[in-house]
């Protein structure tokens, strides 16, 4: 009797937690390809001379935003299954090709309208970004950008998401609904004892 209520609360466990981790993911990622690990499939490059590199990325291969000196390398992707007056977190990693400026020079934008934007590191190592937005249609392009301004300081990017963010009152019934079977099976474990 009591192995099988030590199985059947695993069970409902494995269960459980996947679906936690999905509403809590919202819709799940948006962006087609975002880690680059085999290419550069469903992302269109702009005055990029270099591109996909298959090594170097965090892990994996990334977008080498390198182009030539005065243009706006970008790698841009079109994100379609947006749901109005939601809000979405864009995520992902960049890194520095030289340390050579502290100007403004790599930047995501929604639209053509740059949501974050970022200076040169002092250093070469893969840094994150993450910015908010509210979607105001089913389909917006998001782009990538260095060398903004005129800077000439190329950018490698990897790891690009767009996630959902679930409402409040979602997160507030799968904690309630955790906690009510927590308390049930507590209740069930303690008069399985007397």
């Amino acid at each position: 009797m009591k192995l099988s209520l030590i199985l059947k609360q695993r069970v409902s466990i494995c269960f459980i937690l996947p679906l936690l981790t999905l509403s809590l993911r919202g819709q799940g990622n948006l962006v087609f390809n975002g880690g680059f690990d085999v290419d550069a499939a469903g992302w269109t490059l702009t005055d990029v001379s270099f591109g996909y590199s298959s090594k170097g990325g965090d892990p994996g291969g990334f977008i080498n935003l390198v182009g030539a000196p005065l243009a706006s390398p970008t790698a841009s992707q079109t994100i379609t299954g947006l749901t109005p007056d939601t809000v979405y977190v864009i995520s992902g990693e960049y890194y520095e090709r030289s340390v050579s400026s502290t100007e403004y020079s790599f930047g995501a934008a929604i639209g053509g309208n740059f949501l974050f934007e970022t200076a040169g590191q002092e250093d070469t190592f893969w840094h994150s970004f993450s910015f908010l937005y509210s979607a105001t249609s089913s389909i917006a392009v998001l782009s990538l950008a260095s060398q903004l301004n005129g800077t000439g300081i190329s950018y490698g990017i990897d790891n690009i998401a767009m996630n959902a963010i679930p409402e409040p009152s979602s997160i507030c019934l799968i904690f309630l609904g955790s906690g009510l079977l927590i308390f049930v099976r507590k209740r069930r474990r303690n008069a399985a004892q007397t």
